[in-house]
């Protein structure tokens, strides 16, 4: 996929919020309680793994505090406006015992988020039912996915599936 100078893209990663709030929440605190660490990757985007990863760092207890207070989280959005925005999302559920839940029938067979197949441009990745492995659900456009799964080192460690929508994988 070439990148349009006309638009501006971002990568966003879900972080969980709970250890960084000022004091720490419980890891037992039930409710969405995360953002999003928002990087912009240059033409070429060599260093965009750097970027998520300093977005990530800056979410610290100072960045909570100003989320708290107010709009100031809105000005990103603002800057957004002024051109087409392509954003590529990223959230990880591992560690989350999705695999464990039990409403009184036995545990899940099979765990699924549909977030991750209502917007496009998503990445989930969760543990597989084993604990051995990471399942990562991929939703893209058609066209794109098709470029996504022919790329031959990804293949070299994946095993795509199918399910239930015709742009999305397991």
């Amino acid at each position: 996929m070439k990148a349009d100078p006309n638009k501006i893209y971002t990568v966003h990663h879900t972080v969980n919020l709970r250890p960084r709030l000022d004091p720490p929440l419980s890891e037992y605190h039930f409710g969405n309680t995360s953002w999003l660490a928002i990087a912009m990757p240059t033409v070429g985007g060599s260093e965009l793994l750097q970027k998520v990863r300093e977005a990530k760092r800056a979410m610290n207890g100072e960045y909570v505090a100003q989320l708290r207070q107010g709009d100031k989280h809105l000005n990103f959005i603002a800057q957004a406006c002024k051109g087409e925005l392509v954003t590529f999302t990223f959230t990880s559920l591992c560690g989350f015992p999705l695999h464990k839940a039990d409403f009184g029938w036995g545990k899940p067979a099979w765990v699924v988020t549909l977030s991750g197949l209502m917007y496009k441009n998503m990445v989930v990745f969760m543990d597989t039912a084993t604990g051995d492995g990471i399942e990562a659900r991929i939703n893209l456009r058609k066209e794109d996915m098709k470029k996504f799964e022919a790329d031959l080192e990804l293949r070299e460690f994946s095993k795509p599936k199918t399910f239930g929508f015709h742009n999305s994988r397991l």
